[in-house]
C-alpha cells in the first residue's frame, strides 16, 4: 500500500511559484511551454474559453493512441505538443502536430540510443545460453522469471494452440527425469510463485489422502539423518525448502516454530493450503495457467524486444517516463526516469547533447524514477541529480557544461521541479528536496535557507509556492502543508514558520494560487484555503484526489479516477459547471491536464485527447 500511495510521488512534481515568484521569460500568449504553464505556476493565459461544459463534456477536436507508455505532462508551443513516453518499451522523446495530433518526431537521444544497443547486444550474447540465435522461453525465465512476458510482443494466431505450445515446451525441456511432469525441484527456482499458481486442484481425488501421501513422500526424501524429522538444515534445496515456515507450527506462548517439520505438520499444511494439489505440473495445467494469465508473445525474445525491456525506467506502480518537456526557443529539454537530460532541436528531435545525472553528478535514481521537468533561467538549465556532490547542478542550455553544483545542501533528489523567484531581495532557485524545501543563490548554488516542516520520508512532490517573501509547500502521507517567511539578506536567511495545516497535504497533483486563495485536490477533496492565514474556506469531494489548473476564472480539475470537472475559483463556495469521464488504460491517471491556444489536452498512458474549450 505504501508503495502505492508513492508512486503519486513519482509522477512529476506537482505545483508552483505565484504572486511575486520571479517570472519566467514571457510566452507568446497561450503557449504552455514547460512543466505546470508559462511561469510554473499551474495557471494558463487563454481567455475566451468555455465557462460551462455540455453534458458529454467538451467537443473532443482528435485523440491519439501512440505517445507511449508513461506519466510526463505536455508542452506546448506554437503548432507543436512535447511530451515523453516508452515506444515498445523505450524512453522517447514525441513531438506532435497541435492541430491534429499527427506525430512529427520521435526520438531517443543519440547517446542513449548508442548505449543501449551496446547493452542489449551484450545481454543477448549471455543469454542465448545454447547460441541458436534466439532467446528461448527458458532462457528468458532464468534472466527476467514471468517479466518478460510484458516484453513479448504480441503474435498474430489462435491463442489456445499457441499457449499449449508454449506449454508442451517448458515441460519437455525441464522434464528431467522424463516422467511428463514438472516437479518442484525440476521448476520449482525457475517459476517461483506461479508454480503453485499453475498446479491445479484435482476435486476427484480426496483432499486428506493426497495431503498426507505428499507428506510422507517428502519428508522421507529429505529426512537425512531418518529422525522422521525435516530440520531447516536439511530442507535446503528440497521442495519443502518454499512451504518451512509456513508448514512449522508455532508455539502460541513464543510464536515460534521449533525450526523440525513433521509429517503431520505437512499434512495440515498441505490439507489447508494446497488442497488437492499434488505438487507436480502437467503441460495442461501450465497451458491453463497460460490460458489465464494470456500471455500475448511466441515465448521468445528477440533483439528489438530486448530493447523494450532495457529501454526506459521500470517500475512496478508503472513504467515509462514522469518529467515533462520543456521548450526554450528552438530548443527542447528532456529528462528522463533514470536520470538521462538532454537538449533536442524542437524541428527534428536531433540530439545537441546530453548527460546522465548519476554517472555525471553523483546522483542516485529515486525509488520511482527521476520525475522533475527540467528549469530554464538565464541561460541555464537546472537539474537536480541529488546526493553527496550536491542536490542541484546548473548546466550552460547551450552545451550541457556545468556551471555550478549546489553546495552546503546535498538531500538525495526526490519528485517535485525546481522554480526561480526573488525572495528577501535575493533570486534564487527554489527546490523540495528529500529532507527540506530550500534556496540556493542562482549565480553559484550556495545554500541560503530551507524549510522542513512539511518534507515526509517517503515522497516530496508538490512544487513550493512563491509570493514575496512567503513559501508555502505542501506534501502528503499524514504530513500536510505550511508557510515559512523567509528573512535576512543575501547569503544569511532563515526559514520562520508562519503556520502549518495538515489539511492541505499534496501528494502530486500541485496547487494553484489565484489571488489570496489557493486550490487543490492533491489530498482528496478540492480544497480551497487563504494564502497568508492558513484559514480554509471550503472544501468539496468534487471528481476525488488528483491534480489541476486554472484557465479564465476557472478550475480544471482531474481525478486520479479518469473523472474532469470544470470548478470555479471562488472562494465563497463550491461551484461546479460540468464533468466527464475519460477512458482508462489501465494506471491512475497522474499525467497532469493543461490548456493551450484554447485547448484541453489529457493525457493517460499512451492516448492524448485535445478538446476545444473556446467559447463560441
Amino acid at each position: 500500500m505504501k508503495a502505492r500511495v508513492c508512486l503519486f510521488a513519482c509522477i512529476l512534481g506537482a505545483a508552483l511559484p505565484a504572486g511575486a515568484a520571479f517570472a519566467q521569460p514571457a510566452a507568446p500568449s497561450g503557449d504552455w511551454p514547460q512543466w505546470r504553464g508559462p511561469n510554473r505556476d499551474g495557471i494558463s493565459q487563454d481567455k475566451g474559453l468555455l465557462k460551462e461544459w455540455p453534458k458529454d463534456g467538451p467537443t473532443l477536436a482528435w485523440e491519439v493512441n501512440d505517445v507511449g507508455i508513461g506519466y510526463s505532462s505536455l508542452a506546448v508551443k506554437g503548432n507543436q505538443v512535447f511530451t515523453l513516453g516508452d515506444l515498445d518499451g523505450v524512453e522517447h522523446a514525441i513531438a506532435l502536430d497541435a492541430k491534429s495530433g499527427k506525430r512529427l518526431w520521435a526520438v531517443q537521444p543519440g547517446p542513449v540510443a548508442s548505449l543501449l544497443d551496446i547493452r542489449v547486444q551484450k545481454e543477448f550474447e549471455q543469454l542465448d545460453r545454447n547460441k541458436d540465435g534466439k532467446i528461448d522461453e527458458i532462457e528468458a525465465l532464468h534472466r527476467f522469471k514471468w517479466d518478460f512476458n510484458r516484453f513479448d510482443s504480441k503474435v498474430d494466431g489462435e491463442a489456445a494452440t499457441r499457449l499449449a505450445g508454449r506449454a508442451a515446451n517448458l515441460v519437455s525441456q525441464l522434464d528431467a527425469d522424463k516422467d511428463g511432469k514438472l516437479s518442484l525441484a525440476e521448476a520449482g527456482n525457475l517459476l517461483g510463485d506461479r508454480f503453485q499458481r499453475m498446479d491445479a486442484e484435482d476435486k476427484s481425488v480426496d483432499a486428506a489422502t493426497l495431503a498426507a501421501s505428499r507428506a510422507s513422500a517428502l519428508v522421507k526424501a529429505a529426512d537425512k539423518n531418518e529422525d522422521g524429522k525435516v530440520s531447516r538444515e536439511e530442507s535446503r534445496n528440497t521442495p519443502l525448502d518454499r512451504v518451512f515456515s509456513g508448514a512449522d507450527e508455532r508455539d502460541p506462548a513464543t510464536n515460534k516454530g521449533d525450526d523440525l517439520l513433521t509429517v503431520q505438520e505437512l499434512e495440515k499444511y498441505f490439507a489447508k493450503s494446497e488442497a488437492g494439489r499434488d505438487g507436480v505440473l502437467t503441460a495442461a495445467e501450465v497451458a491453463d495457467f497460460y490460458s489465464r494469465e494470456k500471455p500475448a508473445g511466441d515465448g521468445q525474445l528477440t533483439i528489438a524486444e530486448l530493447r523494450g525491456y532495457f529501454g526506459g525506467y521500470r517500475n512496478g506502480m508503472g513504467d515509462g517516463p514522469r518529467g515533462t518537456p520543456t521548450v526554450d526557443g528552438d530548443r527542447v529539454y528532456v529528462e528522463g526516469g533514470n536520470g538521462d537530460v538532454a537538449c533536442l532541436d524542437v524541428a527534428t528531435g536531433k540530439t545537441i547533447w546530453y548527460v546522465n545525472l548519476p554517472s555525471g553528478f553523483g546522483g542516485s535514481v529515486p525509488g520511482w524514477g527521476y520525475s522533475e521537468s527540467p528549469l530554464i533561467v538565464n541561460q541555464m538549465v537546472v537539474v537536480t541529480p541529488g546526493g553527496k556532490k550536491g542536490t542541484l547542478v546548473a548546466l550552460d542550455k547551450l552545451t550541457g557544461a556545468p556551471i555550478w553544483q549546489s553546495e552546503g545542501i546535498s538531500e538525495p533528489a526526490h519528485y517535485s521541479s525546481a522554480l526561480v523567484a526573488e525572495i528577501a531581495g535575493t533570486k534564487q532557485i527554489v527546490q523540495f528536496g528529500s529532507r527540506s524545501v530550500f534556496g540556493v543563490s542562482i549565480n553559484d548554488g550556495k545554500f541560503l535557507w530551507k524549510y522542513t516542516s512539511p518534507a515526509n520520508g517517503t515522497a516530496n512532490c508538490c512544487m513550493p509556492i512563491v509570493d514575496e517573501d512567503l513559501v508555502f509547500a505542501s506534501s502528503s502521507y499524514g504530513v500536510g502543508g505550511g508557510l515559512a517567511r523567509i528573512t535576512g539578506g543575501g547569503q544569511s536567511l532563515n526559514a520562520e514558520e508562519v503556520y502549518f495545516e495538515k489539511k492541505m497535504a499534496c501528494h502530486h497533483g500541485g496547487i494553484v494560487k489565484i489571488g489570496e486563495y489557493m486550490y487543490s485536490n492533491g489530498g482528496g477533496p478540492l480544497l480551497c484555503m487563504h494564502f497568508r492565514t492558513g484559514k480554509i474556506a471550503w472544501q468539496n469531494r468534487s471528481v476525488g484526489k488528483g491534480s489541476l489548473l486554472y484557465a479564465d476564472g476557472m478550475l480544471y480539475v482531474l481525478s486520479e479516477g479518469h473523472e474532469v470537472a470544470l470548478v470555479e475559483a471562488n472562494p465563497e463556495e463550491y461551484r461546479e459547471h460540468g464533468r466527464f469521464r475519460i477512458n482508462a488504460h489501465g494506471r491512475p491517471s497522474w499525467a497532469h491536464p493543461i490548456v493551450a491556444n484554447g485547448q484541453l489536452y489529457l493525457r493517460d498512458q499512451e492516448w492524448l485527447g485535445a478538446y476545444d474549450i473556446r467559447a463560441k
